[in-house]
């Protein structure tokens, strides 16, 4: 050993301590730079030499620069920001909703149905005069209005997500393109045996920014590169190279925006349902649960109310004797034909037949062949009630009844769920035979007589028998829900007299020939074509209620309060019964108010709204200690750095010092041949 490898010991130990004090300023420098990971220098003796009385040190070299990462606390972050992003989108958008019924200063819809309601009991307390009826139509028209104005906000809300929905769509694959950009970088980095430290803290950076809008996981190769799944394993970054996602419009969601996968065919796979986290699926559940949710408690509020004013007013009288009159208008009945089927089935636009049998639910019908069908209550997931619905009939009155008369038209045969009942004889009387003088009567002998038939008893069959009087038909309903439930009137003198003999018969399920009409909860649609197995079809009488309602009358004087024609103007009766439509169990509203409904609407929005902000703030601490957890690991400490600067400095001193006592040393021996 000469003095030659005492200046190479120096040498190296002068350069070790350069490079130190370099990453230690480039920790220094990076002390605020978002994503950054403190790096440090790793410490090795270089190869010693061969040496008597055994082998001599030659120094020191850097065997690697490392980043302090958790790879742990990483992952759990990443999962955390997936969570923190779609809790984040729920807390906010549901706040806004919760503006948007709220009732602030009375203007809200709560308000606007109590003042509709005021009006009423203000027409009815003063049946003769003209203005209180005025005032009644100005506020019923600004009920509508509010009912108008909600159902929009709503429908633009919706909108407005589904611009955040495809903007995330662009931003995820800007991330993943530069996630593969940083594969490529690292790996031509890394290929020499260098450490990408700077570059896989972007890549970190860029995968936990994306995590924060879809769900990601990720495995690392053994060349550096990381691959990125989502939906399932679905691949969006593969070492190298990437797959974009798409918006894809939706056939059957009014042409919002699916997430499409992009698998390089013609039409990308639609996958929104496999994304399960991120600020993707938060805007997706949104836009097509929480939404939709209220859209439906607010048309069924709208629907319900249509139903349940016109259905008491059309038994009034107006000042100017008008009766059977509508107060409000707008109610339709949907159809649609999921873009999945593939069969030729079609569903026309359907009628509301008995606006006081609507349910405002969903219904489907399902085949499992082109000739075989089954219709389900999508909303409460069972098979409807088989039922039979009759035709017009002139409405009973007392001045008008319908007589049954003996022998000649009072008698009746009826099938129940597929049991034929016997000859069912009505009470009846002799020429001019027995009197009925309202359809609820006449509904009320019908079902007494049905089902205490002996034959249809011993089977247990039973029906419910309604008279509609805004369509002004008779509708007989099997107790049996699903399966074989089914209503048919066969024969009998009376079916003429009371519309049975030309009615239509829908049974819950049986055999399907096109075109075929169905008759479901006082809704009619007609089908046709050949559907496949598996083919649905539906319609409802829900949607757009809210956006359609109208007041149909425009003449004050036609607003019945009489509950008979020689009672005007006096006579308060319907008035008072319109009234006491406010404290109602409305069947169409799950036996609630329409009051209560509206409250628990906007009662469910604001549990949500609670849930979403919990969640939210729950997983921002969680979020928050596994930052500090990260910190704690990857953080750059200032005073941990400055105590290493001055280690370092006196390192490349001290190795300064001794190059320059090896010089001195090898100066002295080049003196002694002077």
């Amino acid at each position: 050993m000469g003095l030659d490898s005492l200046m190479s010991i120096g040498k190296t130990a002068l350069f070790t301590a350069q490079q130190a004090l370099t990453v230690t300023g480039h920790n220094i420098g990076n002390v605020n730079t978002p994503g950054y990971s403190r790096q440090q220098v790793i410490l090795t003796e270089e190869r010693p030499a061969d040496g008597s009385p055994g082998q001599v040190g030659t120094g020191v070299k850097i065997a690697e620069i490392r980043r302090a990462v958790d790879t742990f606390i990483n992952r759990e972050f990443t999962a955390s920001q997936q969570d923190l992003g779609r809790f984040t989108v729920a807390r906010d958008e549901l706040s806004k909703l919760e503006n948007l019924l709220g009732d602030t200063g009375g203007k809200g819809l709560a308000g606007q149905l109590n003042e509709f309601f005021k009006a009423l009991q203000d027409a009815a307390t003063s049946p003769s005069q003209v203005t209180p009826r005025s005032v009644l139509l100005g506020k019923a028209a600004t009920l509508s209005d509010s009912f108008h104005q909600l159902s929009a906000d709503l429908t633009d809300t919706r909108h407005a997500i589904d611009v955040q929905v495809g903007v995330t769509i662009n931003e995820i694959n800007s991330l993943t393109k530069k996630v593969a950009e940083l594969n490529t970088q690292i790996k031509s980095a890394e290929v020499s045996g260098q450490n990408a430290n700077d570059l896989r803290d972007q890549r970190d950076l860029a995968i936990n920014d994306l995590a924060t809008r879809i769900d990601v996981s990720t495995l690392e190769r053994t060349d550096g590169t990381v691959s990125v799944f989502t939906a399932r394993g679905l691949v969006l970054v593969d070492q190298e190279t990437r797959r974009n996602l798409v918006g894809v419009q939706s056939a059957d969601n009014q042409g919002l925006l699916d997430v499409g996968y992009d698998m390089g065919g013609t039409r990308p796979t639609v996958i929104s349902s496999l994304i399960s986290s991120g600020k993707l699926r938060g805007l997706l559940d949104v836009r097509d649960q929480t939404i939709p949710s209220v859209l439906q408690g607010v048309d069924a509020l709208a629907g319900s109310l249509l139903t349940e004013v016109n259905q008491v007013h059309r038994l009034g009288y107006g000042l100017d004797g008008s009766t059977g009159q509508d107060f409000f208008s707008g109610l339709s009945v949907s159809t649609k034909v999921p873009s999945s089927n593939v069969g030729s089935g079609s569903i026309g636009n359907g009628t509301v037949t008995a606006p006081s049998l609507l349910t405002f639910h969903d219904y489907d019908i399902r085949f499992s062949g082109p000739s075989n069908y089954s219709i389900v209550d999508a909303t409460s997931g069972n098979g409807i009630k088989g039922n039979y619905t009759g035709t017009t009939i002139t409405p009973p009155t007392v001045d008008a009844p319908l007589s049954i008369v003996t022998g000649v038209n009072d008698t009746l045969v009826v099938s129940v769920d597929g049991t034929a009942s016997g000859t069912i004889t009505l009470s009846s009387a002799a020429s001019p035979g027995k009197p009925y003088t309202s359809g609820s009567a006449l509904a009320a002998e019908l079902e007494s007589k049905i089902n205490t038939d002996p034959t249809l008893a011993s089977a247990g069959r039973k029906v419910s028998v309604l008279f509609d009087g805004t369509m002004n038909r008779l509708v007989l309903q099997s107790s049996t829900i699903g399966g074989s439930s089914s209503v048919n009137v066969t024969g009998g003198t009376a079916r003429a007299n009371l519309g049975l003999s030309g009615g239509t018969s829908t049974a819950a399920s049986g055999t399907y020939s096109g075109p075929q009409t169905f008759q479901v909860d006082g809704i009619a649609v007609t089908v046709s074509g050949t559907p496949a197995a598996n083919d649905i079809l539906t319609f409802n009488s829900r949607e757009n209620a809210a956006r359609d309602l109208s007041v149909e009358l425009s003449d004050p004087s036609k607003v019945a309060l009489s509950s008979t024609r020689a009672g005007v103007p006096g006579n308060n009766q319907n008035g008072l019964a319109l009234v006491a439509l406010q404290s109602k169990a409305v069947a169409g509203l799950g036996n609630t108010t329409v009051f209560d409904a509206y409250r628990k609407t906007a009662t469910d929005l604001g549990v949500s709204s609670q849930v979403a902000s919990q969640r939210f703030d729950a997983e921002n601490v969680r979020s928050e200690q596994l930052q500090t957890f990260q910190s704690q690991v990857s953080g750059v400490s200032l005073d941990e750095e400055l105590v290493n600067l001055l280690r370092y400095q006196r390192a490349f001193q001290a190795a300064s010092r001794l190059i320059t006592v090896a010089d001195e040393m090898m100066a002295t021996l080049i003196s002694l041949k002077q």
